[in-house]
């Protein structure tokens, strides 16, 4: 039904806003490391360790709201059968 939509369409837009979201934060630590300079290699491991961490969470994020957009399709597709 129209309502399956509106929710699939709703899910769509927080996937695409989570992305540009967790861009920047990201872009943002990359910028520190470029700053960095060869000198400070304990502070450069700390920073690539924080942009692996933020890139582990928003993939699970990311992952958690495709799942719920998975789920929404189903029962849309099961909407549709019945």
């Amino acid at each position: 039904s129209l309502v399956d939509v509106d929710a699939l369409n709703d899910v769509l837009v927080l996937v695409e806003s989570l992305t540009l979201v967790d861009v920047d934060p990201l872009n943002d630590v990359l910028a520190l490391v470029e700053s960095l300079t060869l000198v400070d290699v304990d502070p450069l491991n700390d920073v690539l360790a924080l942009v692996e961490s933020l890139t582990l969470v928003d993939a699970e994020s990311l992952n958690d709201v495709l799942a719920l957009a998975e789920s929404e399709r189903l029962v849309l597709v099961d909407s549709l059968n019945d």
